[in-house]
């Protein structure tokens, strides 16, 4: 009897082994054994690019002025003598001269001008009244001196031959003769230079003061 009960309870402990045995399949020894994925192959250790050379600032440059405008054309003008009227005309040309300020920042230029200015004076003395006409070609060399591109001053040394004659002098007191002379004058004068072309002058001189404006190019 005692044998019985050992043999009913080493069934019992064995029961669940073997179910747990059944249920669960052998491994099967011809599959492969479980792969692992390779870490990633790290980059190859690459140096720096190397610091560029140091190169110092290029200089400053230097602003050179330009060439001063190198005008020709014509120019009209209204003149005020001091005691009378008149009109006159010149033609400029530019000159092959070295400028005198080429290390400054005002630049220069030397023109040719040729023309002629006429003029009328007018007198009357007690119940006389009589007048004087001139006739003037001129010619004359200017040194322009450019503040800027528009604005220049300039003197000018002129020489011309004058022609003159009188109207309704009273012959009581003798013909007025007409004579002509050689004349030189030193005038001083501005000229302005609109976008357009134009250019507007003003001039001093022997004859009094000249208005106009020129077509210079």
């Amino acid at each position: 009897m005692r044998a019985s009960i050992i043999a009913l309870g080493l069934a019992a402990a064995l029961t669940p082994a073997l179910a747990l045995a059944q249920g669960t399949p052998p491994a099967d020894p011809t599959a492969p054994p479980p792969t692992y994925a390779a870490p990633p192959a790290q980059p190859a250790y690459a140096p720096p690019p190397p610091q560029p050379a140091y190169a110092p600032p290029p200089p400053m440059a230097v602003a050179t002025p330009g060439a001063a405008p190198s005008l020709k054309g014509l120019s009209v003008w209204g003149i005020l003598p001091w005691s009378g009227i008149g009109v006159g005309a010149r033609f400029m040309l530019p000159m092959p001269i070295s400028p005198l300020l080429g290390n400054s920042g005002i630049r220069d230029s030397w023109a040719l001008e040729f023309g002629a200015d006429f003029m009328h004076w007018s007198y009357g003395y007690l119940n006389y009244d009589w007048s004087y006409n001139q006739f003037v070609p001129v010619v004359g060399l200017m040194w322009n001196i450019w503040l800027n591109q528009q604005f220049a001053l300039y003197p000018k040394l002129e020489a011309g031959y004058a022609f003159g004659w009188w109207s309704g002098y009273d012959t009581t007191y003798g013909t007025q003769a007409d004579h002509p002379w050689l004349f030189w004058d030193v005038t001083a004068g501005l000229m302005y230079k609109l976008n357009s072309g134009l250019t507007l002058r003003a001039e001093a001189g022997y004859a009094g003061l000249k208005l106009g404006v020129g077509w210079l190019f």
